[in-house]
């Protein structure tokens, strides 16, 4: 195996890798980072490392947890001491068998004490020991995380586990706890992941705003989002007129949020769950907003069919959030008692035509009338009425293929005459 590491890993004893880098090594994936475990002079290790890889030294965290990060011109290698007098001890101190794993950097030995490997051939997930979860709850979202982005199945004392201990996932920083979920979210696939969240007590843990949210809130939110999820895996078949434009505005943060916006829907306490996490003011703004026009969302796609002018106030109210708005409502009315998937699926691709064919256009190109117009033609002055009718003009112009000046100066007047 020490052929499968960066040339520039220094050959030292008692220096291992440890951790996922190992676990995806095995599984032929290339890590996304590097972590080292060093039985002795870690900062030693890590300033050699650096000057072989090029690279600079970041010092992280308190003196009795030090971190050397490495950063290089090949990726991120994280040096730490070793948790114990020797890399087994080490070993037995982590999260799951499959993360248990380490690899002798001067020999390239495959170091196993767990039974990790024998896991990862089977597809489990397995806590290395019953105290996992008690030691740092934040494991507890880490094993979906790792089901989520592997497929693999979590053993069944693991979730019994995770069921004992689920309400520990409020003690842990609101930053560590969000980086877990919302890499969960992240996975292309995380249904059964979310679901198992739901069944093991997690999820509500996590949102108690779920168990008050109404009878059944629970599971509407988890079958909204595995429908959300099967709209956003599978765009062009969904929505082959605006699929391009769809998969360019979803980068993969706006994916996230709105997945967390099917789960959260109902709940009614978006500020605290977004300050709890500590999300960004661009997040939390967009989270709130997702949850904030929910209800009219669901309004437009709602049988009788809404008139052009009611749609365009719709996308004039909700323009922050949109497209993604759109996404989230019919996926929660496709989780609905009542079967009308496909119905749901097809009005919504005509409100997302309309959006990206019709409104978008005519929202970038200028007014017909401007504020000037109404104080040549009129002489009137800024003031409640003056906004009025600018509003009322460009909600015309933005429900038709056309409204040239002299139309909208003759819908003015015939404001005006009515306002006598």
């Amino acid at each position: 195996m020490r052929s499968a590491l960066p040339a520039y890993f220094p050959t030292c004893e008692g220096a291992y890798l440890v951790g996922g880098c190992v676990r995806d090594l095995l599984l032929g994936r290339p890590p996304d980072d590097y972590d080292v475990a060093v039985l002795g002079d870690s900062r030693a290790y890590a300033q050699t490392l650096a000057a072989a890889a090029g690279g600079r030294i970041v010092e992280i965290g308190k003196p009795a947890f030090r971190l050397w990060r490495v950063v290089a011109p090949g990726g991120i290698i994280d040096v730490t001491a070793a948790a114990g007098a020797t890399i087994a001890e080490d070993l037995r101190h982590r999260d799951f068998t499959i993360n248990a794993l380490a690899l002798d950097i001067t020999t390239g030995a495959i170091i196993d004490v767990t039974g990790g490997r024998q896991d990862l051939t089977a597809e489990t997930i397995r806590m290395v020991s019953a105290a996992a979860f008690r030691n740092d709850p934040v494991r507890l979202i880490r094993a979906f995380r790792l089901q989520a982005r592997f497929g693999f199945s979590i053993e069944a004392g693991t979730l019994a586990a995770i069921s004992r201990d689920a309400d520990r996932i409020t003690r842990p920083a609101g930053e560590r706890v969000r980086e877990e979920f919302f890499k969960m979210l992240g996975a292309d696939r995380c249904a059964p992941a979310l679901q198992g969240m739901a069944r093991t007590g997690l999820l509500t843990a996590l949102f108690p705003g779920l168990t008050r949210a109404g009878e059944n809130a629970l599971e509407r939110a988890v079958a909204a989002h595995q429908h959300l999820e099967s709209l956003l895996c599978d765009l062009p078949a969904c929505f082959p007129d605006t699929a391009e434009m769809l998969m360019h505005e979803l980068t993969l943060n706006r994916r996230i949020l709105l997945k967390c916006a099917a789960v959260l829907s109902r709940v009614p306490e978006i500020p605290a769950i977004a300050q709890s996490l500590r999300l960004s003011r661009h997040d939390a703004a967009r989270l709130e907003g997702l949850i904030r026009h929910h209800a009219a969302a669901l309004g437009m796609l709602a049988a009788p069919r809404p008139s052009p002018r009611a749609v365009t106030r719709f996308f004039r109210e909700a323009h922050a959030v949109l497209p993604d708005l759109l996404l989230n409502a019919a996926a929660d009315l496709m989780a609905a008692p009542e079967e009308r998937s496909q119905e749901i699926r097809s009005f919504t691709a005509e409100l997302l035509h309309t959006y990206a064919f019709a409104h978008t256009p005519r929202l970038h190109s200028p007014p017909p009338i401007s504020g000037n117009d109404l104080i040549r033609e009129f002489g009137l002055k800024p003031s409640a009425l003056f906004k009025q009718i600018l509003d009322s003009i460009e909600e015309e112009r933005l429900s038709r293929s056309e409204l040239g000046r002299a139309e909208a100066l003759e819908m003015v007047r015939t404001y005006l005459k009515h306002q006598v």
